[in-house]
């Protein structure tokens, strides 16, 4: 009876919903805008949905975006983001910024909950973009750098293309900088590098290899 048990547990997670894991992405939409100074452009963004554009120095204000969505992983892992190139307005160089507990904000100067040493005397995540003339309706890769991760490691240097982030996580994009930005945003998309820590297929093997280790005349009880 043991046995039946066992064998109709394995075939259980065999035939489970796959968990997310590297390759996977995201269509990240807008979540939400801060501050004033914004000109919405109809129809330049991802899918047909509005891009919304701004210019110059502005303390407060700021674009948002929110790792959520079917499937996404609840544990820390390692993203690539891409961000779609609108068909109206500028592209000058501009972070995309991470604040990693969303809502709950990120610790400064260093986050705990981001497996990254970090480089400068601190750890927060930003990562640079732009785009030429030409190019909408594209989607367009960020970084390398100047401060993502270049890897899972925890000592990996600053040039990467990557991010750790979290289910609920937030990116952002600001104007609080002593020149001017002059910046049109729509949807980011992010994939996954890193797997999860463990996966129901690697419980079904560990699982198939204790039945097979079972002495020779053993009994189920």
């Amino acid at each position: 009876m043991t046995k039946a048990v066992c064998v109709c547990g394995i075939v259980s997670l065999m035939t489970a919903p796959a968990l997310a894991g590297a390759g996977d992405s995201w269509i990240l939409p807008i979540h939400h805008r801060n501050g004033s100074g914004w000109t919405e452009r109809p129809n330049a963004g991802y899918a047909g949905t509005s891009a919304w554009e701004a210019y110059g120095m502005d303390a407060t204000r700021r674009i948002y975006w929110e790792l959520s969505g079917t499937g996404v992983p609840g544990t820390t892992e390692l993203y690539r983001i891409e961000f779609f190139v609108p068909t109206q307005g500028r592209g000058d160089w501009q972070p995309i910024e991470s604040q990693f507990n969303g809502v709950d904000g990120e610790a400064w100067p260093f986050e705990p909950n981001i497996p990254w040493v970090g480089a400068f005397g601190n750890n927060h995540q930003y990562i640079g973009s732009d785009f030429p003339s030409g190019t909408g309706g594209t989607w367009r890769s960020t970084g390398p750098g100047p401060h993502t991760p270049e890897g899972e490691a925890y000592n990996a240097g600053p040039n990467g293309t990557y991010m750790w982030l979290t289910h609920g996580s937030w990116l952002y994009a600001k104007w609080d900088f002593t020149w001017n930005i002059g910046r049109s945003w729509s949807a980011l998309r992010v994939t996954q590098i890193t797997p999860e820590p463990a996966s129901l297929t690697w419980l079904a093997l560990g699982a198939l290899t204790l039945l097979r280790r079972r002495p020779p005349g053993a009994h189920a009880r």
